[in-house]
């Protein structure tokens, strides 16, 4: 059953749905900015273009210390 106020219920749902995209595109923006933030520090290559995203040991790794 529609009733008279029909027309301004259906307006106000539509401004609900606009405000809600516009926060979540907001938050996609703000998200995009920081996985590419993380992509530039931890991603980028070496001076002698080499994949800097290898881990490499070091040194020894002691498993057992201090036992006595």
């Amino acid at each position: 059953m529609i009733g008279v106020n029909w027309h301004l219920r259906f307006r106000l749902k539509i401004e609900e749905l606009q405000k809600e995209n516009e926060e979540l595109k907001l938050k996609k923006k703000i998200l995009e900015r920081k996985v590419k933030k993380y992509e530039n520090n931890n991603m980028r290559t070496t001076g002698n273009r080499q994949d800097n995203n290898v881990v490499e040991s070091g040194g020894s790794v002691y498993t057992a210390r201090n036992k006595t």
